[in-house]
């Protein structure tokens, strides 16, 4: 029993190899367009985790910068954060600092730093708080107070953008979706042609099958392998792309510039790979059973 159903899936693959072969320039037309589908479905998931990481670690940062006037004195400054509750640590950057901390950090693209002054560069002072002083109000505060200094230029800290991010995840998120749905339906649409197309070239083929008794599962299984065969080349090819392409942002140093502003791109992991492969094969056999549907 198991090998005759082994020889039936033999005989099936074979059936949709020949039929792959029998239209390939059609055929690869289609699996290009859903690679292309595939690989903008798998950028855009890239994009968005990266996104959606460095949001997360952006939010939960409790850091403020504070920028000092020109020609100012520090000490006035640094002793009033030192008498702030909940301040961890406070690093004062000088002009020269400044650029030694932006060498450090891009080290791959030292050479744009070469002809730029340190004295244009800014001081700032870093402040880290404790993770207890997450308090939006207490934070609002210390920003009001540092900004009222004399010595102080402007303030930074990230909960000033913390409904903006939340607004910005939420969009992302929406738009993510939409992106997802509408190439979906593009990858079942391709499927949908394809298939169409080699059940309207074989249709004599298909009757004759019929009249010699071959039933709908016979005549349809070919049909769903090379949907499937189909989509999971397409997705090969497109994840492979992918992957180099990122290979090559890395390769040329562009993650030390990004490392400046503390974003760590990372490539997507195993489940959302799978997740994307599923929803390509899904999409796939999706296209083929609405083609055949009429027919059968």
């Amino acid at each position: 029993m198991i090998s005759q159903r082994v020889n039936y899936f033999t005989n099936y693959f074979k059936i949709a190899l020949s039929n792959i072969k029998s239209n390939i320039a059609g055929n690869i037309f289609a699996f290009a367009i859903m690679a292309f589908s595939f690989f903008i479905m798998l950028f855009f998931l890239l994009c968005y985790v990266n996104i959606y990481n460095y949001m997360n670690l952006f939010q939960n940062r409790n850091t403020m910068i504070v920028f000092l006037r020109n020609n100012s004195k520090k000490n006035n400054v640094m002793h009033f954060i030192r008498e702030i509750s909940g301040v961890k640590s406070a690093v004062y950057y000088s002009n020269e600092s400044s650029m030694k901390f932006l060498e450090n950090r891009i080290k791959h693209i030292k050479s744009v730093l070469k002809d730029i002054n340190p004295n244009y560069l800014p001081s700032f002072i870093k402040i880290n708080f404790k993770k207890s002083a997450t308090s939006k109000i207490f934070l609002s505060n210390i920003y009001l107070r540092l900004k009222a200094l004399k010595s102080v230029n402007s303030v930074y800290y990230n909960k000033m953008l913390e409904n903006k991010i939340v607004q910005f995840i939420f969009f992302t998120k929406v738009i993510g979706l939409i992106i997802f749905i509408f190439l979906f339906i593009l990858s079942i649409f391709i499927s949908y042609s394809a298939i169409k197309l080699i059940i309207l070239r074989k249709q004599g083929e298909i009757e004759i099958l019929r009249l010699i008794g071959a039933t709908n599962g016979y005549i349809r299984a070919p049909m769903f392998i090379e949907s499937g065969v189909g989509a999971a080349l397409s997705f090969l090819v497109s994840f492979l792309l992918l992957f180099l392409i990122f290979k090559v942002f890395m390769f040329y140093g562009f993650d030390g510039f990004l490392e400046y502003f503390h974003i760590k791109i990372i490539f997507l992991d195993l489940w959302q790979i799978l997740s994307v492969f599923i929803i390509a094969l899904i999409s796939g056999f999706l296209g083929t059973y609405l083609s055949s549907k009429k027919l059968f």
